[in-house]
């Protein structure tokens, strides 16, 4: 798996563990509003990291030498995962 979609993930952790924190801290009931930007930002983040990793997928899936069929049925496959995610 590439570096870069490792780094995602881990700064994703991050925002969750936060999170986390934020709630057994008991800071979210004074402060929603940071909160919810909180979360938004790791929503964004784990879709914007679905999409790199579809991204790559997708580039490794049409390198590979493979059939037609096989080839339409991976294409298939990664645009119904792609908008599964939605």
């Amino acid at each position: 798996m590439p570096t870069d979609l490792i780094v995602r993930l881990n700064r994703i952790e991050g925002q969750v563990q936060a999170l986390r924190n934020a709630l057994e801290r008991g800071v979210t009931d004074t402060d929603c509003v940071r909160t919810l930007y909180q979360v938004k930002a790791a929503t964004n983040a784990l879709k914007r990291f679905g999409e790199a990793f579809t991204h790559e997928y997708a580039k490794r899936c049409l390198a590979e030498n493979t059939g037609r069929a096989r080839l339409a049925h991976r294409v298939d496959d990664i645009i119904s995962s792609a908008f599964a995610l939605s």
